[in-house]
């Protein structure tokens, strides 16, 4: 038996939301499958924009006016009991398991999300969401909300603006359009500029909502469509969903004009759903267990991610299977906490004719949150400042000596070069340093070098733009223009020898089609290496370092913080850490060129096997892909032995003298 359709419920509405977060759950458990999942969240913000301008439009129909208190207390009951409930607990939780430095970051995520801004606290703290490191972040999935809450902020006033005094629908539609293509026109701008912004922030998403709201408002049925017309788009619509889920890919571009695709295949879902009320791609859509699952689409998004997290941070190197089952845990929160709470609370007849009283919840709860979280902040900092956790400390923030602002390109659009110079004044031989992160990383070996063998030592790099042009793991589209401005600088340079390092170790790593990546990396360093050894510059490559399959200071905090797991191993194996294809590409990229050579330091990360977390008294990585500045510094004598043969001193006493 299918629920009564009214204008606050449609079932195949209630189907949707369960395929969106179905996508979701799957992209978050790391199914290869559904890799673009995440564009379920698109989906949601548009069935949002269409049910919550639905409902305005018809109350300010039906009454003339639109009941501020009365919209604003549904919300509350509707979202903030569920989101303070797994708050709580995931705070709670995290002081269980987690390092007292990663108790304070998610205290301070959960004290923004409290006060709905979730999504501005990791646009600020430059949270890449396709980055290696999001899987470390309990309340990440929270930035949705944010945005969420944000645009019921504002869109009831909106709303009413629109209408006007005489409910102008077509005034409504027109200022709903003009913001909607605003809003477009700012995410494909921001998506290219600053794609944290894009991503999470209200202004760039705007849009998605908007063509809800604008779907609401159009005449759908004035059209007059065939059914099998309206059929045909809502199957379209879904398999349009359902593509964007496989193929979309994560990192660079999204946003942007790809959000596009999932949201008009929502549209089109919305659109045959309204004409068609039981048919076509509804009958699906209506069906008991996508009822089930979009019924409880809110707690589930609450819980599947916390839930996978503490999975995986129970369980290292939690599997895909395992992080399903994880999520299935959170689905049963989710059911415990529908039936117990959330439905309750939305449904009190003692709440929802007393609106004062859901607002006076929503102050309350969001006073209990925000203490609890403080609490949690407090605590954490606390414990941190410890003596025992201060090599720990030392490592999360020894990125290098190298002056980011001055001497780095940030990660995005900007595609200025910032050539930054070092060594003594008299120095008789030039080297360079280029690539992104994994060169940074390197800096203070080579700082070393340049003071102790006379070097004159020029910088150019960039977060995130490797030093070879295959597509880029995280990158930008400033990228390809920093590159090449960068290599054309090297040239005019034309150093004694130029040291590239670049993030390449999750080429093909733990991948199960490695063969296209590789082949992609071997191509896009040919391309750079061979501007380079045509110039007749001597390249020196440095192998990348083993990439960790978890952060390594966290894990050394957590057993350093919890007795119950000081006997868990923060070392590395290798074979999980390091592909030997990824090098055997890079070699292959460099055959026939002529002073291009390697440099493979991995025997001084790794012995037998395993690449472990200490190193001669000291923290190998202060993250989980980059080493310590220290650790860096140490090899500096190793490199200058290796590299040698290849960076040859100039002729003459003086150099000899810089030799020695």
């Amino acid at each position: 038996m299918t629920p009564e359709r009214t204008v606050a419920f449609r079932p195949d509405i209630e189907g949707l939301r369960a395929v969106a977060v179905v996508l979701v759950v799957a992209c978050h458990c790391s199914l290869a499958a559904l890799a673009g999942g995440f564009i379920g969240v698109d989906v949601f913000f548009v069935l949002s924009g269409y049910l919550i301008t639905t409902l305005l439009a018809a109350e300010f129909k039906g009454r003339g006016r639109i009941d501020m208190a009365r919209f604003y207390a549904r919300r509350v009951r509707r979202l903030l009991p569920a989101s303070a409930l797994t708050l709580i607990v995931t705070l709670a939780a995290a002081s269980l398991v987690l390092a007292p430095q990663e108790l304070v970051f998610a205290a301070r995520a959960a004290r923004a999300a409290a006060l709905y801004a979730s999504n501005v606290f990791f646009d600020s703290d430059a949270a890449d969401y396709f980055a290696p490191g999001v899987e470390l972040n309990p309340l990440l999935h929270t930035w949705s909300l944010g945005v969420e809450e944000q645009f019921y902020l504002f869109w009831p006033a909106l709303v009413l603006f629109g209408l006007g005094h005489g409910g102008s629908r077509a005034r409504l539609f027109a200022v709903l359009g003009s913001l909607t293509l605003l809003s477009f026109a700012l995410c494909l701008w921001m998506t290219v500029r600053q794609p944290t912004f894009a991503f999470y922030e209200l202004p760039a998403r705007a849009w998605e909502f908007g063509v809800g709201g604008l779907l609401a408002l159009a005449p759908v049925a004035a059209l007059q469509l065939p059914a099998r017309t309206w059929s045909l788009a809502g199957w379209a619509g879904l398999a349009l969903i359902l593509a964007c889920g496989v193929w979309v890919p994560a990192g660079a571009g999204f946003p942007g004009w790809r959000a596009a695709l999932p949201v008009a295949g929502t549209l089109a879902a919305l659109a045959a759903g309204s004409q068609l009320p039981g048919r076509g791609v509804t009958r699906l859509l209506n069906q008991a267990p996508l009822q089930y699952l979009g019924s409880r689409s809110y707690s589930w998004y609450l819980w599947h991610w916390p839930a996978v997290f503490f999975a995986a941070v129970l369980v290292p190197g939690l599997d895909v299977p395992g992080k399903m089952l994880a999520a299935l845990v959170g689905l049963a929160l989710a059911d415990l906490t529908f039936r117990t709470l959330e439905r309750p609370v939305r449904g009190s007849r003692y709440l929802r004719p007393r609106p004062h009283l859901s607002l006076g919840l929503a102050l309350i709860l969001t006073v209990l949150t925000v203490g609890i979280a403080f609490l949690g902040i407090r605590a954490g900092a606390a414990q941190a400042g410890a003596p025992r956790f201060a090599a720990v400390n030392a490592a999360i923030r020894d990125v290098s000596s190298l002056s980011r602002p001055r001497c780095v390109t940030p990660y995005g659009e900007d595609s200025a070069v910032r050539r930054c110079v070092f060594g003594p004044p008299e120095a008789q031989l030039t080297v360079a340093l280029f690539g992104d992160s994994h060169a940074i990383q390197w800096f203070d070996a080579f700082e070393a070098l340049a003071n102790s063998r006379g070097w004159r030592l020029v910088t150019f790099l960039k977060s995130g733009c490797a030093a070879h042009d295959a597509a880029p793991l995280l990158g930008g589209s400033g990228c390809r223009p920093w590159r090449n401005q960068a290599l054309r600088e090297i040239v005019a340079l034309h150093p004694d020898a130029v040291f590239i390092a670049s993030y390449t170790a999750a080429y093909g790593l733990n991948q199960a089609h490695p063969e296209g990546e590789l082949e992609r990396l071997r191509a896009g360093w040919r391309r750079s290496l061979a501007v380079l050894a045509a110039a007749g510059i001597t390249v020196i490559e440095l192998r990348d370092t083993p990439l960790p399959p978890f952060d390594v200071p966290r894990c050394l905090a957590r057993a350093l913080a919890h007795p119950w797991m000081q006997g868990r191993s923060c070392d590395l194996p290798q074979r999980e850490a390091q592909d030997p294809r990824t090098f055997a590409a890079e070699q292959a990229a460099a055959q026939g060129l002529p002073g291009v050579h390697f440099l493979d330091l991995t025997d001084r990360l790794c012995r037998a096997g395993t690449c472990p977390a200490h190193l001669d008294g000291m923290i190998v990585y202060r993250d989980a892909s980059h080493i310590t500045g220290a650790f860096a510094a140490s090899l500096a004598p190793e490199i200058g032995r290796r590299a040698a043969g290849w960076v040859a001193p100039p002729s003459g006493p003086a150099g000899a003298a810089a030799q020695r």
